[in-house]
């Protein structure tokens, strides 16, 4: 999966049961958020994780690629 395939996969679980009481792009807004704190989550815990083999250093790699696509995401 892409960056931008994850960015939009998770800002759009987050997007799916919107507030009545927002507007359309209230909503996409606070959807971005959400993702965001779940990708900083990801990336704050692959920091405390070591592995020798790169699969760290990747994984924090696409996480900051898909911080970057939501930000970009359109309200």
């Amino acid at each position: 999966m892409t960056a931008k395939a994850k960015a939009k996969e998770l800002v759009d679980r987050f997007n799916k049961f919107p507030f009545a009481t927002l507007s359309v792009s209230q909503n996409m807004d606070y959807a971005k958020q959400c993702a965001l704190i779940c990708v900083n989550e990801i990336n704050d815990e692959l920091d405390n994780f070591s592995n020798d083999d790169g699969y760290q250093f990747s994984r924090v790699e696409f996480y900051t690629e898909v911080k970057q696509e939501i930000e970009k995401l359109k309200q």
